[in-house]
Protein backbone atom coordinates (compact mmCIF):
# COMPACT_ATOMS: atom_id res chain seq x y z
CA UNK A 1 0.00 0.00 0.00
CA UNK A 2 1.45 3.35 -0.92
CA UNK A 3 1.82 6.22 1.51
CA UNK A 4 -0.71 8.44 -0.28
CA UNK A 5 -3.50 5.85 0.03
CA UNK A 6 -2.62 5.22 3.67
CA UNK A 7 -2.83 8.95 4.38
CA UNK A 8 -6.19 9.30 2.60
CA UNK A 9 -7.62 6.35 4.55
CA UNK A 10 -6.39 7.95 7.78
CA UNK A 11 -8.04 11.28 6.94
CA UNK A 12 -11.33 9.60 6.01
CA UNK A 13 -11.33 7.58 9.24
CA UNK A 14 -10.66 10.71 11.29
CA UNK A 15 -13.48 12.56 9.55
CA UNK A 16 -15.97 9.77 10.32
CA UNK A 17 -14.82 9.73 13.95
CA UNK A 18 -15.16 13.50 14.27
CA UNK A 19 -18.69 13.35 12.86
CA UNK A 20 -19.42 10.88 15.66
CA UNK A 21 -17.90 13.14 18.34
CA UNK A 22 -14.76 11.06 18.77
CA UNK A 23 -11.05 11.50 18.33
CA UNK A 24 -8.96 8.58 17.11
CA UNK A 25 -5.97 7.33 19.05
CA UNK A 26 -3.36 4.92 17.70
CA UNK A 27 -1.68 2.61 20.18
CA UNK A 28 0.83 0.47 18.33
CA UNK A 29 -1.32 -1.51 15.89
CA UNK A 30 -4.65 -0.69 17.54
CA UNK A 31 -7.05 2.21 17.00
CA UNK A 32 -9.34 3.52 19.73
CA UNK A 33 -12.01 6.17 19.67
CA UNK A 34 -12.01 8.69 22.51
CA UNK A 35 -15.25 10.37 23.45
CA UNK A 36 -15.56 13.87 24.90
CA UNK A 37 -15.87 12.47 28.42
CA UNK A 38 -12.50 10.74 28.09
CA UNK A 39 -13.80 7.19 27.73
CA UNK A 40 -12.33 5.08 24.96
CA UNK A 41 -13.79 2.41 22.73
CA UNK A 42 -11.86 -0.15 20.75
CA UNK A 43 -12.16 0.34 16.98
CA UNK A 44 -9.78 -2.22 15.48
CA UNK A 45 -6.37 -3.81 15.40
CA UNK A 46 -4.23 -4.58 12.41
CA UNK A 47 -1.53 -7.03 11.49
CA UNK A 48 0.78 -4.28 10.23
CA UNK A 49 1.26 -0.53 10.11
CA UNK A 50 0.52 -0.22 6.39
CA UNK A 51 -3.05 -1.48 6.65
CA UNK A 52 -3.86 0.02 10.06
CA UNK A 53 -5.79 3.06 8.81
CA UNK A 54 -7.54 1.12 6.07
CA UNK A 55 -8.71 -1.40 8.67
CA UNK A 56 -9.89 1.43 10.94
CA UNK A 57 -11.73 3.11 8.08
CA UNK A 58 -13.52 -0.14 7.19
CA UNK A 59 -14.58 -0.75 10.81
CA UNK A 60 -15.83 2.82 11.22
CA UNK A 61 -17.83 2.51 8.00
CA UNK A 62 -19.41 -0.72 9.24
CA UNK A 63 -20.28 0.83 12.61
CA UNK A 64 -21.96 3.72 10.82
CA UNK A 65 -23.90 1.56 8.35
CA UNK A 66 -21.81 2.57 5.34
CA UNK A 67 -20.23 0.30 2.77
Amino acid sequence: MDEEKRQKDKEKAILIALKNNMALIRRDLEIYGMKKNGSTIFICNSKNYYTLWSDALNKLKLKNGRK
